[in-house]
């Protein structure tokens, strides 16, 4: 079964999502310790602001025991004791298809129609390919939605008007300072969130803006193409005085800013009022900042309001994809059946050769018809054509592959030697 388990926005607040935020390196320690089971063959983990998702493979195992193991296994490696299970959602097979498809459609993220989850769907698979985690099956699922996605995006508009959630945060900050554009603000991290932060702080105008990244290369490119300044990432804390809004999305798994990093700011800069927007999960401000005098924290989850204003046309259009989706979902699955039937019909073809070859040698070699070559021809021909009359009836008794439970007695049945 091809199946996936999934924690978002939707389901859980993010001090419990971000207990399942995995960095890459995190993917590849948790996806190699799963390959070691028996009859697990490939997994894909879709880990972002919004969403941690787990896409697996398993072999001869039922749903149940499947979602069992999958969840066991992630808590035991995020180191999560307590019960979680009402947070997560489980999908199988169609419903998995139909999941993926409309993610990387933008259907279901925070923001309806953004294009952010494309590239972050690609570098998923990317991931687990470079690490050997991903089997054909699961491969060739992600790289249907690719094709899904912009045929949806093409057809539905879905992303025509759509902005990002590092867009919502800038918008957040003009809820706190009426005029940003004379503010100094400081962006941590480089990568596409930081990114997509600075050109829609261009794009308002602002100016007094400063970005640091760990890897330093990253942050001076992006200043040098965005006509803004560079710092050093050791000069992270000591820039915090300076700074009326400080934006973060970064992917480190420990926490940055730490409320007594933050006070010292505020102490030196006179308690002036200051805005943090943490679009990292997990979050890398620490939410004891909050309680600082003249301090204001927003996380991505307090991005809602802000989205909600601009979602509702986009929400019209979620209910014209499902039909959309059937199309690729029996598409998909016709080659899934193909691929359980390939197998059994291998071994047919095989048998039946090779049964037809030493019977008819025996044969021969009874009637002494060694050089009988009309002989020969004739044994190939019912060989094969008894090969394709029970291909055909394979078909039909097994939905053309799709009553996976037949496949393994067939499989057993028709090893003939």
């Amino acid at each position: 079964m091809i199946g996936l388990i999934g924690i978002n926005y939707k389901t859980s607040i993010l001090e419990t999502r971000e207990k399942f935020s995995l960095n890459e390196q995190q993917i590849k320690e948790f996806g190699i310790s799963l390959m070691r089971k028996q009859g697990f063959s490939g997994i894909v983990v879709l880990s972002t602001c919004n969403r941690s998702e787990y896409y697996f493979q398993m072999q001869d195992c039922c749903e149940a025991a499947a979602f069992k193991f999958m969840l066991k296994s992630l808590k035991e490696f995020c180191g999560v004791k307590e019960n979680v299970r009402d947070f997560f959602y489980f999908k199988s097979d169609d419903e998995t298809f139909k999941h993926l498809f409309y993610v990387i459609s933008g259907a279901k993220s925070m923001v309806i129609g953004e294009d952010q989850i494309v590239g972050q769907v690609k570098q998923a698979l990317q991931i687990s390919l470079e690490n050997n985690l991903s089997d054909t099956e699961l491969t060739r699922l992600f790289t249907k939605s690719f094709e899904v996605s912009k045929k949806i995006r093409t057809k539905t508009k879905i992303n025509k008007g759509a902005f990002s959630v590092s867009y919502a945060g800038v918008e957040k900050c003009m809820s706190v300072f009426s005029n940003i554009t004379d503010r100094d603000i400081l962006l941590v991290g480089a990568g596409e969130t930081g990114t997509l932060t600075l050109k829609s702080l261009r794009k308002k105008g602002c100016s007094n803006i400063v970005i640091t990244n760990r890897t330093e290369e990253k942050a001076v490119h992006l200043a040098e193409k965005y006509k803004v300044k560079s710092i050093p990432f050791a000069s992270l804390t000591s820039q915090l005085e300076f700074s009326d809004i400080i934006i973060v999305s970064t992917s480190s798994q420990k926490t940055l800013i730490t409320k007594e990093i933050a006070e010292n700011a505020c102490l030196k800069r006179d308690n002036k009022k200051q805005l943090y927007i943490d679009l990292s999960v997990p979050r890398i401000v620490d939410n004891k900042v909050s309680s600082i005098e003249n301090v204001i924290v927003f996380d991505v989850d307090d991005l809602q309001e802000v989205v909600n204003a601009n979602q509702d046309k986009r929400k019209k259009l979620i209910t014209d994809i499902d039909t959309m989706l059937e199309e690729y979902i029996t598409e998909f699955n016709d080659w899934l059946s193909t691929r359980n039937l390939s197998s059994i019909i291998s071994n047919i073809k095989t048998n039946f050769t090779s049964i037809n070859k030493k019977e008819l040698q025996g044969f021969k070699k009874i009637n002494k018809a060694d050089e009988n070559h009309l002989l020969d021809n004739y044994s190939e021909f019912i060989a094969e054509k008894y090969s394709r009359v029970l291909i055909k009836n394979l078909r039909e008794v097994t939905g053309n592959g799709r009553k996976v439970e037949y496949i393994k007695v067939l499989n057993k049945f028709f090893e003939l030697q």
